[in-house]
């Protein structure tokens, strides 16, 4: 999984003196279209596909068999692979998901030779969301962050706490009041029993305070913005209330228990991946129905808005396969090719997926990429592009 070391590396590669080879491509052998062309038993199919793309961008002999040697020997277990080569180096990075902008169905392949191209896996890093699934078992509690459908155990998170405490706190749940009018009532009465109840309530307390306190330094070190709590009801109810004012998460699912503590990191992966799914496509319907009510849609107009910075959110299809006018000196996109030549000569026809980075930067556009049902409506609805608007 890409932690914030892996990202650093990916984003120095912009600084890195052409050529480059940046080569994209579908290895999941689940996937239809990976089997699909499964043309020769004794090669994969995206090697011969990479061969015949790399022979024809004219890549050096030597970089095309280390590249080639990689992907032949090296069995990705991921959706898809980016290589990034030159005559002294090759960074490799294998993905859980599917990466914007391009579409590597029909080819299995996507690659270029010249200036790193690290659009699409740039725009996923930013499109992925970075989640924090915590189990909260009654043996022990586990930490696990999950990213562009890639999941690793946090092993460090919640070390610290002796095996006698989470037995204390095991016990604790039969014997605790399990809410603030629970610690009012006990704290009324006078017996042994009650003053046993305040001393272990207040001590449950101390201990979830102080997980989530150390929950909180955790995901705030990695970036997670979102919290899924996995366990019991009862137990995610009541941790989630000792959550502090100011935490760096929202919590955004609660789950049922996988059952047992020794659960494998791909087990809770399975648990939880429909519902960051189901998170992902309701905020991408929600954000087409805030377009519906306050942006503008339809390529030209998008674009003639861009070109004078009036967007600040522009919404864009997954699979991005416009073509626009483009003035590649005055920086100037459009959908019309008579709109472009008031503004030079002669345009040139370039696939906005080439453009769209440095159009929306140069404009100071936040990109939104939607998929499934939401890139559908996108389409149908929309004219396939949208924005919100400065004014």
């Amino acid at each position: 999984m890409l932690g914030k070391e892996a990202i650093q590396a990916v984003k120095r590669l912009a600084d890195r003196p052409g050529p480059v080879l940046s080569l994209y491509v579908l290895t999941n052998p689940a996937d239809p279209n990976v089997s699909q062309h499964t043309f020769d038993f004794k090669q994969k199919p995206y090697v011969i596909r990479a061969k015949d793309t790399l022979k024809a961008l004219g890549v050096p002999p030597a970089i095309q068999k280390r590249v080639l040697d990689r992907l032949e020997h090296d069995a990705p277990q991921a959706v898809t692979r980016a290589i990034f080569a030159g005559e002294d180096f090759l960074e490799v990075y294998d993905l859980g998901a599917a990466l914007p902008v391009v579409d590597l169905a029909s080819g299995l392949v996507e690659a270029r030779w010249g200036p790193p191209y690290l659009a699409p896996l740039l725009f996923a890093l930013d499109e992925y969301e970075r989640y924090g699934v915590v189990y909260l078992d009654r043996e022990r509690w586990r930490l696990f962050e999950v990213f562009m459908n890639q999941i690793a155990e946090v092993e460090d998170a919640f070390r610290a706490v002796a095996p006698e405490e989470w037995r204390r706190m095991s016990e604790s749940r039969t014997s605790a009041p399990r809410n603030l009018a629970g610690y009012a009532a006990a704290a009324r009465g006078g017996t042994a029993r009650d003053r046993f109840d305040r001393r272990l309530l207040a001590w449950t307390h101390r201990f979830y305070k102080e997980r989530a306190a150390e929950l909180a330094r955790h995901l705030a070190e990695r970036g997670i913005a979102r919290l899924i709590l996995l366990g019991p009801e009862e137990d995610t109810r009541y941790f989630e209330s000792f959550l502090p004012k100011g935490f760096p998460a929202q919590v955004v699912a609660r789950l049922p228990s996988p059952g047992h503590p020794r659960v494998s990191p791909g087990e809770v992966l399975a648990r939880v991946r429909p519902a960051i799914e189901a998170i992902e496509r309701q905020e991408e319907e929600r954000l087409l129905d805030r377009v519906r009510e306050e942006g503008i849609w339809g390529a030209g107009k998008v674009l003639d808005a861009l070109m004078v910075g009036r967007i600040y959110l522009w919404v864009l299809p997954w699979r991005l396969d416009l073509e626009v006018h483009y003035c590649p000196e005055e920086r100037f996109a459009a959908a019309d090719p008579e709109a472009a030549r008031a503004v030079c000569p002669a345009p040139e026809r370039r696939p906005l997926k080439d453009l769209v980075a440095d159009l929306a930067e140069a404009y100071g556009a936040r990109l939104e990429f939607v998929r499934g049902p939401a890139e559908d409506r996108l389409r149908d609805e929309f004219g396939g592009m949208a924005g919100l608007v400065r004014w």
